[in-house]
């Protein structure tokens, strides 16, 4: 598949923007990995997706350099208004069923890919980590966040918008390949 196809992928799942960019060009940030360990949004520590679980930083900087081409995907959200957390909570999802559909079509292609997302893994219902290995490393769910890259620059790098108008949430991920 080529970058072209990929974005029309994309696009064919639901997102509402698919632009190329370059991997060479993606930065990293350790100090978002100290924002994760803050721990706000209660995931820190409880998954094999979320750091620490999905790995170390250098590590899954050296994964997403591995890769040549780069889409990154988005779905703009409307919603009733700022503090409209259902409507939040739904878009969430769909996004996450995007970034799964995405994932499993590029494994029906046999294309080697990363998938990156947003939000933590929702894969199992219960998670093992950190006990024993994840049951599904294929289908974890890592977000572009949690590997260390500002998804506010990832953005700027492929020409999208992050904020896209009042009473919207732009959720982002990332396909390497």
């Amino acid at each position: 598949m080529n970058t072209k196809q990929i974005q029309e992928l994309a696009l064919s799942l639901g997102a509402t923007a698919a632009q190329p960019v370059d991997p060479q060009e993606i930065t990293f940030h350790q100090e978002l990995r100290g924002m994760c360990a803050m721990n706000r949004c209660g995931k820190y520590g409880t998954n094999w997706g979320c750091p620490p679980g999905c790995g170390e930083m250098d590590a899954l900087a050296n994964a997403v350099r591995s890769f040549s081409r780069g889409v990154v995907y988005q779905l703009v959200g409307r919603l009733e208004d700022s503090f409209d957390f259902e409507g939040m909570m739904a878009s969430e999802k769909i996004f996450y069923q995007m970034t799964r559909g995405l994932r499993e079509a590029l494994a029906k292609e046999n294309l080697p890919s990363l998938v990156l997302g947003a939000g933590t893994c929702r894969e199992c219902e219960k998670c093992t980590y950190p006990q024993e290995p994840c049951r599904f490393p294929d289908k974890k769910h890592t977000s572009v966040e949690a590997c260390g890259i500002y998804v506010t620059k990832l953005c700027e790098a492929a020409g999208l918008s992050y904020i896209n108008g009042e009473n919207t949430l732009t959720n982002t991920g990332l396909i390497l390949f």
